[in-house]
């Protein structure tokens, strides 16, 4: 869906993104937000080390991505939040005409070509077209207007009710971070719209759904409260669907429903 006469631009990538984020579903709506994982930029052989001589002196970067699993764009989209479909240039969204991620990452250390980086929102094995400082003085303006978006994000208080902590502690060492990844996420978003993945009973109780994984929940708009109640498999216990992250097997979900 390119301007009939767009001159093609070539890029090349400068290297690769390695993150425990293996599926869509698994994503921060945002980076910056304290709620993404650690992971590394490996920069590929071609790009001499000094490339990144001074830039171990700064606390965040800028990294831009080329969003490699985004499929197709539309002009209106329905961000996470908010009532309505926004014109894609008024969003974040990754489904865009050229795909290009950008992210305010919290920078680790460097070794060798390795970049080692925290609080992101990139999947494993996403191109990295270039790395830039991050500015203080001129990238962060507070008083600026977000438009459609100016409530900001409004924070929840996250409890656990005791059956759904043991749920939690037994998945943990299974390789299975659920309690981790339900607290950062439903701190942030806990209501059932669009791309959130949480739906809503008739008897108002919420589920949000991680990977093969659900977690129950309801939610005090008057407190800003989050109470997470159970765990649950998402699996049909009669039927050996393909699971498509290898991190969840049937055997695993069967020795959890056991319990």
């Amino acid at each position: 869906m390119a301007p009939s006469d767009a001159e093609p631009i070539a890029l090349f990538p400068i290297g690769i993104v390695r993150s425990p984020l293996t599926a869509k579903g698994d994503l921060p709506r945002q980076s910056g937000l304290g709620v993404g994982p650690s992971g590394t930029i490996e920069l590929d052989s071609s790009i001499p080390l000094e490339s990144l001589d001074d830039l171990a002196g700064f606390d965040r970067i800028w990294v831009i991505t080329w969003l490699d699993r985004a499929a197709g764009w539309r002009p209106k989209v329905t961000p996470p939040r908010g009532e309505g479909k926004r014109g894609v240039f008024a969003t974040r969204a990754p489904h865009r005409p050229n795909p290009i991620g950008l992210s305010c990452v919290r920078l680790v250390s460097i070794e060798g070509r390795t970049v080692a980086i925290d609080d992101h929102d990139l999947l494993d094995k996403t191109p990295v077209l270039d790395v830039k400082p991050y500015l203080p003085y001129s990238d962060a303006h507070a008083d600026a207007a977000a438009g459609w978006a100016e409530d900001g994000w409004i924070r929840y208080r996250v409890t656990i009710e005791p059956g759904a902590e043991s749920a939690f502690s037994w998945l943990a060492p299974r390789g299975v971070p659920l309690a981790e990844r339900a607290r950062r996420v439903l701190a942030l978003r806990p209501m059932a719209r669009g791309g959130h993945r949480v739906t809503v009973a008739a008897d108002g109780l919420l589920t949000w759904a991680w990977r093969t994984w659900r977690v129950d929940y309801r939610l005090d708009q008057e407190s800003r409260r989050v109470m997470i109640s159970g765990v649950r498999s998402g699996l049909d216990p009669d039927r050996d669907a393909p699971i498509e992250d290898p991190r969840d097997t049937h055997e695993l979900h069967r020795a959890f429903r056991a319990l």
